[in-house]
């Protein structure tokens, strides 16, 4: 373990920081091409069916035909889902630019996560002892494919619910004008936020391993995790996202429990195997010798 003074400890985040700016940069740069294709993505759920939509209609198909009499019965009349194509409107002259320069950031930053990650690293491992510094093989790798996880789980089945619940409210005399900023400022703020919450068990594992957040309080704190999840997931407004949000974050809460279980850091089985001291025995004090 190695100590630094306090000016020593803001020149390393200093030099940290700017690596990760300049790496973000990068990132941008290289996602800058793509910025269009990624927008389309996000656009999806305006254009087709959801995920979940789908999966319904393939499992209620298979009811229909394998047991027609019990489809019958419950009135199931298997539709294809139908989604009325929507575009996004823009007010300002330059907000499709800006748009597009926060979705290159964004994405940028997802390219560059693994230096960021490192560079957290580097920064925190002078306070670490030598056995504890080499969980940079697991922290680098697997918090990067825990970020780009959370982002899939987001693309592929949360935005698409959100947006179809969303657009369920039109009607004859009710309809939908997305604004561009909006629509994708929400997409992007909850697309890092399940970045984030995945990276949950990973950060909790490495708290394992290094003594400070053991099984036990994990364990005897889920009520305070279901507390935190909801009050997290308070900060968006719709009732919809706010369950969206507070489920996978206890989700990863128990997942977190789970790995601790199985690859978390075991009790010390010499501490364990040490006998307690023997009792004082009470009794008369025999004579003085």
């Amino acid at each position: 373990m190695t100590e630094m003074s306090f000016l020593e400890h803001l020149q390393e985040l200093r030099t940290r920081l700017i690596v990760i700016i300049v790496a973000m940069f990068l990132g941008m740069a290289v996602a800058w091409p793509f910025t269009e294709k990624v927008q389309r993505f996000i656009q999806r759920p305006l254009r087709e069916p959801s995920l979940v939509q789908k999966w319904n209609y393939a499992l209620s198909s298979y009811v229909h035909r394998t047991f027609p009499k019990f489809s019958h019965l419950l009135g199931l009349d298997p539709q294809p889902p139908q989604v009325t194509p929507h575009k996004l409107n823009y007010m300002a002259p330059l907000e499709p630019f800006f748009v597009q320069m926060k979705i290159s950031l964004v994405t940028g930053l997802a390219l560059a996560f693994p230096v960021i990650l490192y560079q957290l690293w580097l920064f925190i491992s002078p306070g670490l002892f030598p056995h504890e510094r080499r969980y940079i093989y697991y922290f680098i790798p697997f918090g990067t494919l825990a970020f780009v996880a959370g982002d899939l789980f987001f693309l592929y089945l949360v935005w698409p619910l959100i947006i179809a619940f969303s657009l369920a409210y039109e009607s004859d005399v009710l309809f939908s004008m997305l604004n561009l900023t909006q629509y994708v400022n929400f997409c992007l703020r909850l697309m890092l936020l399940f970045g984030v919450i995945f990276e949950l068990p990973l950060i909790l594992l490495l708290l394992n391993r290094a003594r400070l957040v053991s099984l036990d309080f994990l364990v005897r704190n889920r009520r305070l995790a279901i507390l935190l999840s909801a009050v997290i997931a308070a900060f968006h407004a719709d009732v919809v996202t706010m369950t969206v949000v507070a489920v996978p974050i206890y989700c990863m809460y128990e997942v977190s429990i789970l790995l601790l279980r199985l690859a978390g850091r075991k009790p010390d089985p010499a501490a364990a195997a040490e006998p307690a001291p023997a009792p004082l025995e009470s009794g008369p004090a025999g004579p003085p010798e």
